[in-house]
């Protein structure tokens, strides 16, 4: 009778040998059909090889456990191409001070427990894909030479991008931040995108960045604060059509660095005028149209947080951009009249205008009375042409006091004194109401 020749099985997913009574080798088997020990121990032996023969560190869909700290533990800190796609590390994963000369694939990787890059050099692509960092991630002081991509990706705890660098284009498209975002004194040297993400906490108190950060759709957890501090001299700053809504926006920016709030959800934002009444983008450009609209918007969101004195601003504001819009031939009068309606009362926002005009207007009319003459009551055909007399007389004609002593003369007179009447009744009615809505609220 001939002896069965015995066949090992074969791991499905890279065809090594399996593991006892796995049927995945001891790289792909589950945290429950091996020890720590013995993980180590068949890492160090494939480490070696890798290094002997020069090849790329390819850790596909492994299954690491225990703490992993690959210099510590295995003398390796820089890695040729490290591809960690579809990895799981059940531990804390060291990487700190490590070099990646080609590409880091960590798309589709699972951070059970803390990691850290701090210090990290990623000189060519850093993939990180829809990665899951369970915990928290340190990327503190990284430096991303080649683009670097963590669409999709979930950071559950603290996300600490302290003084990092990004070189080239940086993409945090669809990135969930459930912990705070910590991008302090980070320097983003390409655009950088954080389109459609949402943040629980976030302080971007960048030290520089060189073109484009996008905030595009993001959202903002409710009561949750987004900080953004930048010291560039230039730069723009997208929150297209961004859903902040119940949010702290803390934004400190040096002059020349624009913002663009195109679209977006301010709906009981918290925001300061101060911090970006001189870097409209919409504005800066002469796009008037477009600002219109966002000074509309600011003028809502500070109508929905009580910061009546910002609100009346940014109507004001609205009102400007919408004159300055008409500002060509087909819609000259447009421009006149709105023009009339800023001169004299500031749209309704400022009641100082109401006075200075009604001085003006008292001035003018006491000029022409001047001109016409008036007449003493007191004293048979005597007219008057002295100034403080026509100043008086102006005077209770424009309040409609009409006390009797002095009576403008026929023709032309009568016509001045009945038209200051009623250009003073309106300017009292308009005075009342400009003062009423600046300080009796909205």
């Amino acid at each position: 009778m001939k002896k069965e020749e015995k066949t090992s099985k074969k791991c499905p997913i890279c065809g090594r040998l399996t593991h006892k009574e796995s049927k995945y080798c001891i790289f792909h088997a589950s945290a429950e059909e091996k020890t720590e020990k013995e993980f180590k121990e068949a890492m160090g032996k494939y480490i070696e090889k890798i290094k002997e023969n020069n090849l790329d560190y390819n850790f596909t869909k492994f299954i690491f456990i225990g703490d992993i700290d690959f210099e510590r533990d295995f003398k390796v800190n820089t890695f040729k191409n490290a591809n960690f796609w579809e990895a799981i590390l059940k531990g804390d994963a060291i990487f700190k001070g490590a070099t990646f000369k080609g590409v880091a694939n960590f798309r589709w990787t699972t951070f059970e427990r803390e990691v850290n890059f701090h210090m990290a050099v990623f000189e060519g692509y850093a993939f990180f894909r829809k990665a899951n960092f369970k915990s928290h991630a340190d990327f503190s002081k990284a430096t991303f030479k080649g683009v670097a991509a963590f669409l999709e990706s979930t950071f559950k705890g603290l996300a600490n991008f302290y003084g990092s660098t990004f070189k080239r284009s940086t993409n945090f498209i669809l990135t969930n931040f459930e912990g705070v975002a910590y991008f302090s004194k980070a320097t983003f040297k390409g655009v950088a995108a954080f389109n459609q993400v949402s943040f629980k906490d976030a302080d971007f108190a960048l030290k520089y960045f060189i073109e484009h950060l996008s905030f595009s759709r993001i959202k903002v957890f409710p009561g949750k604060k987004l900080s953004i501090k930048l010291n560039n001299d230039g730069g723009k700053i997208s929150f297209d059509r961004a859903y902040l809504e119940n949010v702290y926006l803390n934004v400190e920016l040096n002059e020349g660095i624009l913002i663009d709030f195109t679209d977006t959800l301010l709906r009981n934002t918290y925001i300061q005028r101060e911090q970006i009444e001189n870097h409209i983008l919409q504005e800066k450009k002469e796009e008037y149209l477009k600002a219109n609209k966002i000074f509309l918007l600011l003028k809502n969101n500070f109508h929905s947080i009580g910061q009546y004195k910002d609100e009346s601003w940014a109507f004001k504001k609205e009102k400007d951009m919408e004159r300055k819009s008409n500002c060509h031939f087909k819609t000259l009068h447009k421009w006149l009249w709105s023009c009339f309606l800023n001169g004299i009362f500031g749209y309704g926002e400022q009641p100082g205008k109401v006075i200075v005009s009604a001085i003006l207007v008292i001035l003018l009319f006491a000029s022409l009375f001047m001109i016409f003459g008036i007449s003493n009551v007191g004293i048979e055909f005597n007219t008057s042409n002295n100034f403080l007399d026509c100043m008086y007389f102006s005077t209770i004609t424009f309040t409609t006091l009409g006390y009797g002593d002095f009576r403008p003369l026929e023709g032309w007179g009568r016509i001045l004194a009945g038209s200051e009447a009623f250009i003073g009744a309106f300017m009292m009615a308009l005075f009342v109401y400009t003062f009423a809505r600046r300080t009796g609220g909205r």
